[in-house]
This record gives C-alpha cells, sequence and structure tokens, in this order.
C-alpha cells in the first residue's frame, strides 16, 4: 500500500451521515438475563463489549454486523460485532448496509476517540450522538474514502498475522523440547509458606499514577487488577521505581483483584498495593505454574480483611515436590511447556496454519 495515514486528507462528518442506521439498545435488568449462548453487549471496555452470554429472543433488541458504541461506562468505547448479539441500553448501535468487516474496523478505531470528550458525569446520550462528528480520509471529491479504510486495515491485519505466526514459531521452538512428565494426580506435593519461597519479598514502590506520566512507550504499570497481566497503562521509565522482571506479582489489595498473583517476564513499575517476589528458581514456565497454584488462596481475602505484606509470607501453597521434599522446579517447567505446546500445535492445527 502506497499511501498512509499522513498522506490522505482528512475531513469532518457528521456520525448520522456516516451510519445510516442509528439505533440504541433496549433494559436488559441482570436478574432477567436467562443463561443462553447469544452475547450480550454492554458499556465494558474489554472482552469486545461482551458482558455475558445469554438466550433472551423476546423484549430485547438483537443487531449484527455493526459497531457499537458505548453511551456510558466505558464511555465512547467502540468496536466492531461480526455476530448476533443482545444489546445493552448502554450501547449503541451503528450501522451502514454498504460496509464490511474492514471499513467497521477503521471506523470503530476513529468513532472510540469521541470517548476523550466525554466522562461519567457526561455521558453519549442519544441527541449528543446525532451531533457528534469524526475525522475521515477524503477523497479528492470531498467524500469519505472508504477503499482506502479498506485497504489499510487489510494491510495492517496481514502485518498481524505475519507478527503473530512469527511468535508462534518461535514459541513452539522454545516449548517442543519438553520432558514427558507424569500427571499432576500421581505427584506428591507439600506446602510451602510464600515467605519461604522467594528469597526477596517487596513492596511495589509507585504511590500512585498521579506521580507519574502517562506513555505509550513506556514501561509497564501494574496495579491491583487482574485483567491484562496486572497492567493498567504504560508510564515513563523512573529507575528508582523499578522493579526487576522474571518475578511475580502479588496483588494484596482491590476489590474483586486482592489474592490474585501474576508472573512478570519484563521489568515494570508498581504500586504499592503490590508485592513482588524473587527467586533464583524462576522462570517462565515455573512462574505460570506458581501463580495458577497461588490463585487458589484469592477467595480468603475480602474488602474487610486484606492481604497484608505479613499475611501473605504466611500464606501456604501446595506444589510438587522432588525426592528431597523440596519444590519441583524442573517438573513444574517442563509440565508448562507441555501444556503450551500441545495448546500452540492444537491452534495450528484449527486454524489450518502452516509454519
Amino acid at each position: 500500500m502506497e499511501k498512509q495515514l499522513k498522506d490522505v486528507n482528512w475531513g469532518e462528518f457528521y456520525l448520522k451521515d456516516i451510519f445510516k442506521d442509528i439505533q440504541r439498545g433496549k433494559r436488559l435488568k441482570k436478574n432477567n438475563h436467562i443463561e443462553g449462548k447469544i452475547p450480550y453487549i454492554s458499556s465494558t471496555g474489554i472482552n469486545n463489549g461482551v458482558d455475558n452470554f445469554v438466550g433472551n429472543i423476546n423484549n430485547v433488541r438483537i443487531f449484527s454486523n455493526c459497531l457499537t458504541i458505548a453511551n456510558s461506562g466505558s464511555v465512547g468505547v467502540s468496536f466492531y460485532q461480526s455476530f448476533y448479539f443482545v444489546a445493552s441500553d448502554h450501547i449503541t448501535k451503528l450501522k451502514n448496509e454498504n460496509f464490511e468487516k474492514y471499513v467497521y474496523l477503521f471506523l470503530s478505531m476513529i468513532v472510540s476517540q469521541l470517548g476523550e470528550k466525554y466522562s461519567f458525569n457526561r455521558e453519549i446520550n442519544d441527541s449528543r450522538i446525532y451531533k457528534e462528528r469524526i475525522l475521515l480520509p477524503m477523497t479528492p471529491q470531498e467524500q469519505p474514502d472508504y477503499v482506502f479504510m479498506e485497504e489499510y486495515m487489510r494491510e495492517k491485519e496481514q502485518e498481524k498475522i505475519n507478527a503473530f505466526q512469527k511468535q508462534i514459531a518461535q514459541r513452539i521452538v522454545e516449548v517442543k523440547n519438553y520432558k514427558e512428565v507424569i500427571p499432576l494426580s500421581e505427584k506428591e506435593w507439600k506446602a510451602f509458606k510464600i515467605g519461604d519461597l522467594f528469597i526477596k519479598l517487596e513492596q511495589g514502590k509507585s504511590k500512585g499514577l498521579n506521580h507519574l506520566r502517562k506513555t505509550n512507550l513506556g514501561v509497564n504499570y501494574l496495579g491491583a487488577t487482574n485483567l491484562n497481566n496486572g497492567v493498567l497503562c504504560q508510564v515513563e521509565k523512573q529507575n528508582n521505581l523499578i522493579q526487576k522482571g522474571n518475578s511475580i506479582a502479588f496483588i494484596r489489595n482491590g476489590e474483586g483483584s486482592m489474592g490474585y498473583a501474576i508472573y512478570k517476564l519484563e521489568d515494570f513499575i508498581a504500586t504499592s498495593d503490590i508485592s513482588v517476589g524473587y527467586s533464583p528458581e524462576l522462570n517462565r514456565y515455573v512462574g505460570l505454574f506458581i501463580t495458577t497454584v497461588a490463585d487458589r488462596v484469592r477467595g480468603k481475602y475480602n474488602f474487610g480483611y486484606k492481604r497484608s505484606g505479613e499475611r501473605l509470607r504466611k500464606e501456604s501453597i501446595l506444589l510438587p515436590i522432588n525426592t528431597n521434599g523440596q519444590p519441583d522446579y524442573e517438573y513444574m517447567e517442563h509440565y508448562i511447556k507441555k501444556i503450551e505446546y500441545q495448546k500452540l500445535m492444537a491452534f495450528l492445527e484449527m486454524k489450518k496454519i502452516s509454519l
């Protein structure tokens, strides 16, 4: 593709002129949800807007092949929905029968930028959405250049596919040398205190995001969330705040996330709601095994009973042991390698991808 975003002319267009079919979803209270397989799209900013799966087909609004925009919640966030879904009253459908996948994907990026104007206290109501305008690439006739949008997104998709296939090939090389190990049920296990497994457990050094500058080219900032592998955003690097990678971050605070553990390969900055554990026995595979086991304790904590640093040290987790009664790190490593290898090969077969 010869032209890039900086090479094209841009113009301002009303949403109502781009999308001929704009319609709000319909309220469906949580206690009226029927268990089913239809995606329920609401105003969440994750999982492509999917908040649940329901079986409701009466007194609901079902859309497909369109964009959704969140009127509230993660206000302004827009996703392309290729499938049939039940629409919450917290989102609006944006549809044009002439659009296909790639044009929708391009437009979703542009539409999502509207969220910068809104907040929890200023939602995108029905009247505002009809007045909204977005910047789009233009043809010489000053009309939206949908041909460019499609070509641009096709190229970006292929770049991502190529990078992903390269990553999969690299991962397979790294894990295919796994050793066969006995099943978990046949392995002997023993309880170990967290404080005894790590040579150092230290509190995160950041006092909060208000003391840091966000950037798209910085280091990962870990907060009290179990989503996105604990990453809230990226911030400018400050050497005095850096936590070294190849470590495990234990979340000690945060409703819904307290009690989780996350393996981090890369260096990062962490909030003080996190304790970071270091051990010479750690690598990616051992870390993933331990965090999976450690997550089982999360049910014991709540808003009234927090995971203090001292409580964390005294926590016990069950781990497989070797003939010396010590954690069998070699077993953990090859157990995870085997699982990853099997999953990768199954994915390639499902997608009919040859490397």
